[in-house]
């Protein structure tokens, strides 16, 4: 584990594969029972289906995810979900620390998959996968692997250890289930349809009878990030890491003004000497033609068509630095006009002085002429790598790597404990597969949660089984409907599960997992220290 700047590291998870789900499987169990929400993200082989070959004979207008009806969204998001597979999930447990509000320990898990069923591989997500640090070869090789369906043991499948991995990997999420606490997901409708059909059972033909299923089945309600953002905040961007510092960012004022603020332990990976190999950054030399240090497109939407080679900045930090700056320049120029008006002798001279004296780096207004190029040296990504630039003719400084890419981002210091923890140390290495690691990105979208759940308190209420849609100013609700039920596979499922939990009750005593008595331990000689 790395004790080095939160900022500048990478982070670490327990990296679960088929090597060695079945050693971790009953911590894994025990992190679920104890939490008290669940944050989760999937990656998956495919979003949208395009450029079919004929050979299939599909009937293209039921695979238009973006279609505003409903009926023919859910029919489309189905299909997909039938056809394509995940590829990872990133679980990430919240459990009560102390007493005192916002205090949790967060155990975060990255599950590698691989779908025994045949399954179609969209071009562009199988590209932003390989683009983000995705390991599609160790996918193949130690992805865990499992079959579609409530039957974890297909009949076409001879080989045990193949029945054993899809058996435990569904009981991870039928854990899940069981526990009952509020699930968190970040615009997460598609995960929720591929979970579904992963790992509980053949979807049901209509979005009613699904989103009745997922009222009985998380009766903590299932709170959507990008729904409370969006509503909160409606004018801000919305996408997770942006969300996720400036949810860090809300929290250190919080606790700088006395106020209640959340402290975040980050635990160990429950594995030791992962070792991974080591990405290297390619030395940039580009042609530059933006007023800002920082990629607008990518500060907005949170991705940048120009992916690795963008040489403007992706570093969310650095960006709400930059925004905050031009926020507190545009009121000083305003308030600076009001003052012209009760003053006209002395206008035109004070404007000229004091925009030049409050000019900013890259601000919106320069007609200033761009610098022509942006060098950005990367070193090993073991250290704290920094770029330099210049714009303009001023020079930005000392920027983290994170300025080159989109995948680049971690936590910062105020997620250590004195509003925080130790680093989220992720196995395996650089900066570049960071951000788009499910495991990480689940930890985030939990991260903001808890932020808002401190914040807004009964309020949160509001955003409960509220799931966002895409193109619609209205969320999907998730509960019963007056015409509809639970479907036929709610229910043999639903029988299995409480079946095995029940021959497990039977044959299993009640010993603390390994990550209890440490949490234990750990969390003993703090709260003494309190009392």
């Amino acid at each position: 584990m790395s004790n080095g700047n939160i900022g500048a590291t990478s982070a670490t998870y327990t990296d679960v594969t088929r090597t060695n789900i079945r050693i971790l499987s009953k911590d894994i169990s025990a992190q679920i029972a104890k939490a008290k929400f669940i944050a989760i993200d999937t990656e998956f082989t495919g979003l949208v289906l395009s450029n079919a070959s004929r050979v299939f004979n599909l009937k293209t207008t039921e695979w238009v995810t973006r279609a505003t009806n409903m009926r023919d969204k859910y029919k489309a998001m189905s299909n997909i979900a039938k056809t394509h597979a995940l590829v990872s999930m990133g679980l990430s447990t919240f459990s009560t620390r102390h007493t005192r509000p916002g205090s949790y320990n967060v155990h975060n898990f990255n599950f590698l998959l691989q779908s025994q069923n045949s399954h179609l591989i969209s071009p562009s997500s199988i590209s932003f996968l390989a683009e983000t640090g995705f390991d599609l070869c160790r996918q193949a090789t130690k992805g865990i692997r499992y079959f579609s369906g409530p039957n974890p043991k297909p009949v076409e499948v001879k080989t045990e250890a193949i029945n054993e991995e899809g058996l435990l990997i569904r009981e991870v999420f039928l854990d899940i289930v069981r526990a009952g606490v509020p699930l968190v997901i970040h615009n997460g409708l598609f995960d929720l349809v591929y979970l579904y059909q992963s790992f509980f059972g053949p979807l049901p033909d209509t979005y009613e009878s699904f989103a009745f299923d997922l009222s009985e089945m998380f009766p903590g309600g299932i709170y959507d990030t990008k729904i409370i953002a969006e509503k909160e905040a409606p004018q801000s961007a919305s996408y997770l890491a942006y969300l996720f510092h400036k949810s860090e960012r809300l929290q250190k004022q919080r606790l700088e003004r006395g106020e209640p603020a959340l402290a975040v332990k980050l635990k160990d990976s429950l594995l030791r000497g992962n070792s991974e190999p080591k990405a290297r950054c390619r030395r940039l030399l580009l042609d530059f033609h933006s007023s800002k240090p920082y990629c607008e497109h990518f500060a907005q939407r949170g991705n940048c068509r120009y992916g690795n080679r963008c040489f403007r900045s992706h570093d969310i930090n650095f960006i709400l630095d930059c925004q905050e700056k031009e926020a507190a320049a545009e009121a000083e120029e305003a308030s600076g006009m009001q003052t012209v008006e009760t003053d006209a002798e002395d206008s035109a001279g004070d404007k000229k002085r004091k925009r030049d004296d409050e000019i900013d780096i890259g601000e919106s207004g320069s007609n200033d002429p761009p610098c022509k190029a942006l060098r950005v040296d990367v070193a090993d990504t073991t250290q704290e790598a920094v770029a330099t630039a210049s714009i303009d003719g001023l020079s930005i400084g000392e920027q983290a790597v994170p300025a080159l890419v989109p995948a680049s981002s971690s936590p910062s210091e105020e997620i250590k404990e004195t509003n925080g923890s130790e680093p989220l140390n992720l196995p395996a290495g650089s900066l570049l597969n960071m951000y788009h690691t499910a495991a990480y990105d689940a930890f985030m979208t939990g991260y903001i949660f808890a932020s808002y759940r401190l914040v807004l308190e009964d309020k949160m209420s509001d955003y409960k089984n509220k799931v966002y849609l895409m193109g619609s100013d209205n969320p999907l609700l998730i509960q019963a409907g007056p015409y509809a039920n639970t479907s036929v596979t709610y229910h043999q499922t639903m029988r299995l599960m409480n079946t095995a939990a029940a021959e497990t009750a039977n044959t299993t005593t009640a010993e603390p997992s390994s990550t209890d008595v440490v949490d234990q331990q750990q969390n003993e000689p703090e709260s003494k220290a309190q009392a």
